[in-house]
C-alpha cells in the first residue's frame, strides 16, 4: 500500500512538472512572438535593415572586388538616408526569399519582383523601382551584316504566333519561372518553355548566338547586356507587356511600407536615380567588332601605339602583338575611353591598379601601358605551378585581368573538387562560365561569389584568337 502511494505521488509530481514545463514553453514562445514583430520602429532600433537580393548583372554583383548593382545602390541610398546599416542576404529563389521575409529574417525583398495580384495576398509591393519586359532572344541569319534590313526582318519571328511548336529556353529560377509560367498560360498552344538550371542565363543566350539553342526568353535588361557581346542575336520581339519591378514588404510592416514609398516617390525623380538607370540599363559597354580584326593599318602597323607596346611587352615576356590584341579588346586603341565601371585608358585599368603598377619615370599613355605590362607580370605569379601549357596560362591570366584573378582561383578550386584537370582551359572555362549559376557560386569552395564569368572566358578567347590573326599578317 505504501509503495502504491509513493508511486502515485511520483506520477503526480512528474505530471505537474511536465505541465509547468509546457506552460513555461508556451508563454516563452508567446513572448518571443511578440518580440519578433518587426516594423520600421524595430528596424530603427536595431540600426540595420536587411534586404534579400538576387545575383545577376543588373541587381547585384561584384566587379574587381567592388560590390555593384542597380538594386544594391538604391538600397544603399535608402539605408544611408535613414541612418541605417544595410545587410544583404543573397537568395535567387523567390519562394525562399518570401520565407525569409515572412519569418522576419529580412525586411525587404529586392529580387526583381514582378508586381502581380496573386502575391499581394502574401506580401505588399512598394511602388515600382523600374520597369522591364520579357523578350525573345533569337539568332540573326548567318552573314547578317551582308543582308538588307528587310532580309533580316523577314527571317525573324516578330509575334508569339510565329513560335508555334518552338521551344524557348530559360533559366530555372523561381523569379524567371514566374514570368515563364505567365507566358505559357497566355499562349500555351504556341510554344514550349524549357527551364535549365545547369547553365546560367548569360550562357543560355550565348548558346543561342552559337546555334546550340534557337530561342530563349529573358528579362529585356539582361538581353541588352548580352547583345552588346553577341551582335548576331536579336531581342526586339516582346513576349510580355511592360512589367513593374518593385520591392516586397511584410503586410504587418505598414510603417516601413509607407516610409519606403514616400522615399521612392522622391528618389525616382532624382539625378542619382537617373545616374543608376544610365549605368545599368543604358551603359556604353565596349563592343567587339569582329569585322575589323584584320584591319591593321598601313605598313604592317596595328595602331599608333605599336612602338610603346613593343617597348614594354617584354616585361611579362609577351609577344607585342598579344598585348596589342589585349589593348584592342579593351579600348579599340582609344586612350580617352572610360568604361561604365570606371576602368579607363588603352588597357582599361582601374585607378587603383594604375596607381600600384605605373612607374614614376614616365607619364601619359606610356605610363599607362607600362602599368598594364607590370600588372600582367604580377598576374603571372598567380598561375598555379601545374599549368605548364603557355596558352592555357595566358587565357587564365586574361580572364583574371578581366574580372579579377580571385574568380579564376574559384574555378580552379571547383575543378579540383570535382576531380577534373585544373590545368585545362576547357575545364576552367566551363567553371568560369558557370560562376553565375547558384549550383557553383554557392559552393563552399568558392571564395569570391557570383560573377558573369562567361564574358571573361569570351574575353580571353577573343584576344587569343585575334593574336593568331595578328601573327599571320603582322611582322614580328
Amino acid at each position: 500500500m505504501k509503495s502504491f502511494k509513493k508511486l502515485t505521488i511520483i506520477i503526480i509530481t512528474v505530471i505537474s512538472l511536465l505541465f509547468i514545463f509546457l506552460l513555461f514553453h508556451f508563454l516563452t514562445n508567446q513572448k518571443e512572438a511578440i518580440v519578433e514583430k518587426r516594423d520600421y520602429k524595430e528596424i530603427v532600433a536595431s540600426d540595420t535593415i536587411v534586404a534579400v537580393l538576387s545575383t545577376n548583372p543588373i541587381d547585384y554583383f561584384i566587379y574587381h572586388g567592388r560590390p555593384m548593382g542597380f538594386q544594391l545602390e538604391i538600397l544603399q541610398h535608402f539605408a544611408e538616408d535613414h541612418n541605417l546599416v544595410l545587410k544583404v542576404i543573397v537568395e535567387n529563389d523567390l519562394y525562399k526569399g518570401m520565407e525569409l521575409l515572412m519569418s522576419r529574417k529580412c525586411d525587404i525583398l529586392a529580387q526583381s519582383l514582378v508586381v502581380n495580384t496573386e502575391r499581394d495576398l502574401i506580401h505588399e509591393f512598394s511602388i515600382p523601382v523600374r520597369q522591364t519586359k520579357q523578350v525573345l532572344v533569337q539568332r540573326k541569319p548567318d552573314s547578317f551584316y551582308l543582308l538588307t534590313n528587310k532580309q533580316i526582318e523577314d527571317s525573324l519571328i516578330r509575334s508569339p504566333e510565329g513560335l508555334k511548336g518552338k521551344t524557348l529556353y530559360t533559366f530555372k529560377g523561381s523569379v524567371n519561372l514566374q514570368s515563364s509560367q505567365s507566358l505559357s498560360m497566355d499562349i500555351a498552344d504556341n510554344f514550349f518553355i524549357e527551364e535549365i538550371d545547369s547553365i546560367s542565363v548569360e550562357q543560355i543566350i550565348y548558346y543561342v548566338s552559337k546555334g546550340v539553342f534557337d530561342y530563349a526568353v529573358c528579362d529585356e535588361s539582361m538581353a541588352k547586356i548580352a547583345q552588346a557581346y553577341y551582335p548576331n542575336i536579336d531581342i526586339k520581339t516582346d513576349l510580355s507587356l511592360a512589367q513593374n519591378i518593385a520591392w516586397g514588404i511584410r503586410p504587418e510592416s505598414t510603417v516601413l511600407l509607407d516610409t519606403v514609398n514616400a522615399w521612392l516617390e522622391r528618389f525616382v525623380k532624382s539625378p542619382e536615380y537617373e545616374k543608376y538607370s544610365l549605368r545599368y540599363f543604358n551603359n556604353n559597354r565596349i563592343l567587339v567588332d569582329i569585322n575589323s580584326e584584320f584591319y591593321s593599318g598601313n605598313e604592317g602597323k596595328i595602331s599608333n601605339y605599336d612602338d610603346i607596346i613593343k617597348k614594354y611587352s617584354h616585361i611579362p615576356g609577351w609577344d607585342w602583338r598579344l598585348m596589342a590584341s589585349l589593348i584592342y579588346e579593351e579600348s579599340r586603341f582609344n586612350e580617352s575611353i572610360v568604361s561604365w565601371a570606371g576602368a579607363y585608358g588603352l588597357m582599361q585599368l582601374m585607378p587603383f591598379i594604375y596607381s600600384k603598377f605605373a612607374p614614376d619615370s614616365v607619364s601619359g599613355v606610356e605610363a599607362h601601358i607600362a602599368a598594364g605590362a607590370n600588372y600582367i607580370n604580377f598576374l603571372y605569379t598567380k598561375i598555379p605551378e601545374n599549368v605548364q601549357d603557355s596558352a592555357t596560362a595566358v587565357k587564365m591570366l586574361l580572364a583574371g585581368y578581366n574580372v579579377g584573378f580571385g574568380h579564376v582561383e574559384d574555378a580552379i578550386r571547383l575543378a579540383e573538387k570535382y576531380n577534373e584537370n585544373s590545368a585545362s582551359w576547357d575545364v576552367i572555362s566551363f567553371y568560369m562560365s558557370n560562376l553565375s549559376n547558384p549550383k557553383y557560386f554557392n559552393d563552399t569552395c568558392v571564395k569570391h561569389g557570383y560573377i558573369s564569368g562567361i564574358y571573361a572566358v569570351n574575353f580571353a578567347n577573343s584576344i587569343a584568337e585575334r593574336y593568331e590573326h595578328y601573327k599571320n599578317v603582322i611582322p614580328e
